[in-house]
């Protein structure tokens, strides 16, 4: 073989062993795809950070319990069982956190927004000043705001309960993607000049991708 066909050789093979050492990261370097986004489909906006509250519920709740009477060794059952119930207006707000920037995709014509679902500000409020107890059958206003409080006080664990039930969710939904979407719009309108299109707002579930 020629000198010159040696260093042909030698070369090529020189190549070789610097494409495998950028692969497999020895050399120091790495290759790796770059995602190019199409700025015609995809606007990213930034936003302000913390979170935004999208909806709140308004709803009156209602708890119940009774009292009965223990005097051993005497038969207090005569006295029976005393059964009151209290019922208060309670605000279920519900908001998403406001990540540093949102990524809207444009598909089918609109704008295509995914976030984590909403979730509720816990403790639920209570309006205690519209509350009523029912005694005996009775409905009346508390004498005291301090014994309603104390009263219900009790009841907030099952109030952050009621907060993430199925139902509750459902309730807010619609209302939290509309206030999603008037505030990407918004945002849109602030930030670049873009055509205008209606925003679609798709909550991710917990577990959900």
């Amino acid at each position: 073989m020629s000198k010159k066909t040696w260093a042909i050789a030698v070369l090529a093979l020189a190549g070789v062993m610097g494409l495998l050492a950028l692969q497999s990261g020895s050399g120091g370097r790495k290759q790796e795809q770059l995602t190019i986004l199409d700025p015609a489909r995809v606007v990213v906006l930034r936003t302000p950070g913390g979170m935004l509250e999208v909806a709140t519920i308004e709803k009156i709740e209602e708890f119940g319990w009774q009292v009965s009477y223990t005097c051993r060794p005497l038969d207090c059952s005569i006295l029976g069982r005393t059964v009151s119930r209290i019922r208060v207006p309670v605000h279920y707000t519900y908001r998403v956190p406001l990540a540093e920037s949102w990524q809207l995709d444009l598909e089918d014509g609109q704008y295509v927004l995914r976030l984590p679902a909403p979730e509720p500000m816990l403790p639920p409020t209570m309006d205690t000043s519209k509350a009523e107890l029912q005694v005996k059958g009775q409905w009346s206003a508390p004498p005291k705001i301090e014994t309603v409080e104390s009263m219900l006080r009790n009841f907030r664990p099952e109030l952050d309960r009621r907060a993430n039930q199925p139902e509750y969710l459902a309730l807010q939904r619609a209302h939290a993607e509309k206030t999603v979407a008037e505030f990407a719009q918004k945002w849109m309108r602030e930030q670049i000049k873009t055509p205008a299109r209606p925003v679609k707002v798709v909550f991710r579930d917990a577990g959900s991708g």
